[in-house]
């Protein structure tokens, strides 16, 4: 992830939490994640990839699932 970003044109509220993105000598300068998301700090960073991976669950592996009997 990347802590600073020069872009003054990107989402101008958190992905996560909506709050507005913090400015730092004049510079918008959020969160970065990886997906291309902007947030206000990594933890709504943090919080916002727990929050997808409890909507849809565990990674899909393609393999055999124990729970599916046959």
């Amino acid at each position: 992830m990347s802590v600073c970003t020069l872009h003054t044109d990107a989402a101008t509220s958190c992905a996560f939490c909506a709050r507005p993105l913090p400015i730092v000598n004049g510079q918008l300068q959020p969160w970065r994640a990886a997906n291309g998301l902007f947030f206000c700090n990594e933890f709504c960073a943090d919080d916002a990839e727990e929050a997808r991976f409890q909507k849809h669950g565990k990674a899909i592996s393609g393999g055999h699932d124990p729970r599916v009997a046959k």
